[in-house]
This record gives structure tokens, sequence and C-alpha cells, in this order.
């Protein structure tokens, strides 16, 4: 009888803490995907030039820039999070991000400043690339921490998608904003809105992150004097934890780079740059696809806490690898011929299939690393992933348009970075998650069960 009190008391709190976790993580990735959905305009206004391909690719550009700062991130603040706890690393990211967010909305233009302009932008986008690169793996690594055996997979799939949502709530302020304003307002005051709403709503967030509680995990190492000195150290001279991290960057987390950065971030791109579909239109059918996608995440997610999490992860990329070519073929005669509801349909599968590609990703990944040192062996892992298969694709992917004057050369592109990441996910990815389904299988089921599992090292 106390089991099941016991259980439906925890059932609401562990909701609560999905759900506050991935409401700042949703406005981490909104303040850095408002870049995304004022690509254009920023480019226009930072990085002026007469040549419009020369333009574009240097706001693309602009953007994997961020990418390259993440690991540094991931550096500074993933030990931090197995040092001094989940909790108060990512309250410390998350108002990083806001204030480069308010940031960039108060900077001069080009216009205004010159080159101060561009170099403004560029230090904070590597500020907030920083700050994701901290953000991401104290989240993932508290919800998992307190979920249950069992639900790993599904608690810590919801965090997944707020990458896709946070770019949902930039385009639809920034639609909403362009639909309310004329060009002339909105690219004299209109694009700073969506920076600068940042700043009362990760005030909210902060506030609730605050009274949010460290995980039974990290609280019982803490008491047992288990909690390590130098997690960094401790990952990066292991050759287990080598080994996790090389099979993830390659594998898992490749597929969910490029899966994630083809389908959603370059696909916006796509519709515009190559396309030159009307922005309000593009992003009508990106935001559809994503609002039909979002709910699949803890579906996919729980798919891979019953039948394994590589074993989802690899069907994913497989049936990914074999849509792509011809959906993106698909969205270019549809949208030549104004068939926007095809257009829709085939953005949505491609969508759908990266949820169930990143479902799985977060809980496979942290259940690789020990406790003590589980956030730095985490986002080590993605941050490096992200770099190397995700940050540069869309630049790469238009170069490539522009280079043959094939508007599909681009997923060309991206399919073919997907086929290492099949072969790693295939050959010692699936051997890695059933070992640790066995390891799992073997100790007590209690949410912190693994805090005395690993010794440290």
């Amino acid at each position: 009888m106390s089991t099941t009190s016991g259980v439906r008391h925890a059932r609401p709190g562990m909701l609560r803490i999905i759900a506050t976790s991935s409401l700042g993580t949703m406005l981490e990735y909104y303040d850095f995907f408002v870049y995304v959905a004022l690509t254009s305009t920023l480019t226009h206004l930072f990085l002026p030039s007469t040549d419009r391909t020369v333009a574009a690719m240097a706001g693309v550009a602009t953007f994997g820039i961020a990418y390259v700062a993440r690991p540094l991130g991931t550096i500074i603040f993933s030990p931090m999070s197995d040092r001094i706890g989940r909790k108060k690393t990512f309250v410390i990211t998350l108002a990083i991000m806001g204030i480069a967010t308010v940031g960039i909305g108060c900077l001069p233009t080009y216009a205004m400043a010159g080159l101060l302009a561009p170099i403004g932008l560029i230090t904070l986008r590597v500020v907030q690339g920083i700050a994701l690169g901290g953000e991401y793996g104290s989240a993932v690594v508290y919800v998992m921490e307190h979920a249950p055996s069992g639900r790993k997979g599904m608690a810590t799939s919801v965090l997944q998608s707020t990458a896709s949502l946070g770019l949902l709530l930039a385009l639809a302020i920034v639609s909403a904003l362009k639909f309310a304003l004329d060009t002339a307002a909105f690219d004299s005051w209109g694009w700073r809105v969506p920076f600068l709403i940042s700043a009362p709503i990760v005030a909210v967030a902060t506030w609730i992150r605050l009274g949010m509680t460290e995980t039974p995990v990290f609280a019982e190492m803490k008491q047992a004097g288990r909690l390590s000195k130098s997690p960094l150290q401790d990952t990066l001279s292991s050759a287990t934890s080598w080994k996790a991290i090389l099979v993830a960057m390659f594998g898992a987390q490749g597929g969910t780079s490029v899966s994630l950065y083809t389908s959603i971030v370059y696909m916006l791109y796509f519709l515009q740059n190559v396309l030159k579909v009307e922005p309000s239109r593009a992003n009508l059918c990106l935001g559809v696809a994503i609002v039909v996608a979002a709910p699949l995440y803890p579906v996919f997610g729980r798919l891979s806490d019953a039948i394994g999490r590589a074993r989802v992860m690899l069907i994913g990329i497989v049936l990914w690898i074999l849509a792509a070519y011809p959906a993106f073929a698909g969205i270019r005669t549809n949208a030549l011929a104004g068939g926007w509801a095809t257009v829709t349909l085939l953005v949505a599968l491609l969508a759908v299939l990266t949820a169930m590609i990143m479902a799985p990703l977060p809980a496979f990944i942290a259940e690789c690393f020990p406790p003590q040192s589980r956030t730095t062996g985490f986002g080590l892992s993605q941050q490096l992933g992200n770099v190397l298969f995700g940050g540069f694709l869309p630049l790469i992917s238009l170069s490539l348009v522009n280079l043959t004057g094939n508007p599909l050369a681009g997923v060309g592109y991206s399919i073919a970075s997907l086929l290492p990441c099949l072969a790693v996910t295939f050959f010692w990815g699936l051997r890695q998650d059933r070992l640790i389904r066995q390891r799992n299988r073997d100790v007590p089921s209690a949410a912190h069960a693994d805090a005395g599992r690993f010794p440290v090292r």
C-alpha cells in the first residue's frame, strides 16, 4: 500500500520536474534560435553585402559560429554541474543566455556603428553558444536522475522537443511582428522585440528554477563524500568514457544533429533562400510540422524504454535516410506548384522521423557515464557531435547548392553524413545499449540507486 501511495505522489512531482526543466531549456533554445528566424533581417542590418548570396552565406555562418563555442560551455559548466549541483548550474546558464539575448536586441546596426556592429553580434552569439553548451546537459541529467527506472527515456525525451519548440516560439513571435508592422518599422525597431522580451521571461524561468530541489543522486553522493574533484579529468582519462563519447559523437548524436539541423533549421533556409518561398509561408509550413512532431517525442522515448534506445534511433536513421531525398524533391516540386498542403506534410514527415532519432538520445548518452562525471560526459558527447555534424550543416548545404546549381545538393550532403552514424549505431551503439540495459536490470530500481554504483576514478 505504501508503494502504491508513493507512486501516486511521485507522478505529479515528476511532471513538475519535467515541466520546469523543459520550460527553461525551451527558452534557452528560443533565445538561441531567434537568430534563425531573423537571419535575413540581421544579415541585412549587421552584415551588409551587395551580393545576396554572399550576404546569405555570411548570415548562416554566424549561426554556425555559436556552435564552435558550445563545447567551451560544456568544458566550463558541465564539470560545475558534477561538482556543485545540476540545479545551480542550469540557473547560471539560463541567466547568461538571457543577458546575451537581450544584448543582441540592444546592439547598434552596421549603419550606426560600422564594423563594431557585426563584431558585437558575433561576440554575443558566442556567449549564447557557451550558455547553451552548459545548459542542456545539466537539464537532461537533472530530469534523468529524478526519473524512475523504466521511464528515463520517456522523461528525458521531452527535453529533446524543446529545441524545435524554441524555434517554433521564435517563428511565431517574429511572424506576428512582421504581420503587425510594416517593413520600415520592423527593420527600424521591430526586430529587437523578440530579443528584448526574453528578459522578463528568463527572469520568471530563473525564479522557478531557483525553487527546484537537487537530484537525489547528487544529494546522496554529496552526503557520502563521493563527488569527484575533477569530473573533466576523470572523463578525459577514462578509456571507457572516451569509447562512450566516440560512439555517441559518430553514432546517435551525429544522427540527431544531421536530422535536426536538416529537417528544421536548414529546411527554413531551403524554403526561403533556395526555393524563394515567402518567409511567413515558410514559417507556417515549418511551424505546423513542429506541432505535429512535438507530441511524439515522449512516445518514442517510452518506446526506447521498452525495446532499447539504440534500436529506436537506428530505425529512425534508416527511415530518415530513405525519406529525405524524395521528401525534399517533393517539397521543391509542390512549392513551385503552390501545393502547400503537400509541402507541409512532407516537412512534417521529416520532423516526425527526426523525433524518432532524437527522443531516446539523452537517456542513452547519460546512462553511459558514472554519476560523478555524468554531465561532463554527456556534454562532451553532445556538443562535439553537434560541432562535427550539425553546427555548419546549413552553411555547407547552402554552399553545395550554390556551387552545383542543384537545389537538392544540400540534402545529399545530409544523407552522406548520416551513413557513418548509421554504421556506428549498428555496430557499437546496439552493443553498448545492451550492456547498459543489462546493468540496469542488475541493480535496484530506485531513482537514486546509481549514486553508489560507480567508484570515483
